[in-house]
């Protein structure tokens, strides 16, 4: 199995060193780790992220890695980017700057707001689902605009708190890719021949390769047999 979504400490809510994620992805015997740190332009989310100036050092690192452990795991290195229209040029420019093998797009932020962490509004509770689900789906609607970046990340990340949306909700997402319930995404992500790419979203060594197993079960079950992987932006197509 592959790990195409796994953090490091840059970005300031991760433990552990790049050397023990890549060990620990060794001990399981994965194929491939990616590393896929956060990196954002908006000022909400600064102190969860790493920094620009610190990106030739993680993508350096994770070379250096690359060629240590070359004769047990493959090591990639992208960007989890968080999507903000204002901030599309930056993204580009970092992207077009780096040798990077893949870059993620995701969405945390609504109104300025990290609707990921528990101290926000959502995550206590405070907003209704059929607010926030209307407003990601109108951001992510608007990223996918654009093609700066390989892979969409937790498309159903609002649903963190298990705070589903109502039926009217759930048709906005119906008309994005038709069908976005938890059982029936993957099966229709298939039938459209839409690539799938697996991560754990790793934040300690200990997470490397959480739950690949059985999502790897859930690909099989939806009709999938293969898995997609990066390599210098250029996409390769790997056995499920």
């Amino acid at each position: 199995m592959i790990d195409y979504h796994v953090h490091t400490s840059l970005c300031n809510h991760a433990t552990g060193t790049m050397e023990q994620y890549v060990r620990a992805a060794v001990a399981k015997r994965l194929s491939t780790i990616c590393f896929l740190d956060h990196l954002t332009f908006q000022e909400a989310g600064r102190h969860n992220a790493m920094f620009p100036r610190e990106v030739p050092m993680y993508v350096n690192s994770a070379r250096r890695l690359a060629r240590q452990y070359r004769e047990k795991i493959t090591v990639r290195v992208g960007l989890e980017i968080d999507f903000s229209p204002r901030h599309v040029d930056r993204c580009i420019d970092i992207v077009n700057t780096f040798d990077l093998d893949v870059v993620g797009s995701s969405i945390h932020f609504l109104d300025g707001e990290d609707v990921v962490t528990r101290q926000s509004a959502w995550g206590r509770g405070e907003i209704s689902a059929d607010v926030v689900y209307p407003k990601y789906l109108r951001v992510l609607e608007s990223m996918l605009d654009y093609d700066y970046f390989n892979v969409v990340c937790h498309l159903d990340l609002p649903k963190k708190y298990n705070k589903r949306p109502s039926p009217p909700v759930v048709k906005g997402f119906l008309n994005l890719l038709e069908k976005i319930r938890e059982n029936d995404l993957l099966g229709r992500c298939a039938q459209l021949q839409i690539p799938v790419v697996t991560g754990s979203d790793a934040h300690s060594p200990e997470s490397v390769g959480r739950d690949l197993d059985k999502a790897r079960d859930l690909l099989e079950t939806a009709g999938y047999q293969h898995l997609t992987g990066f390599s210098h932006r250029r996409r390769e197509t790997l056995l499920l």
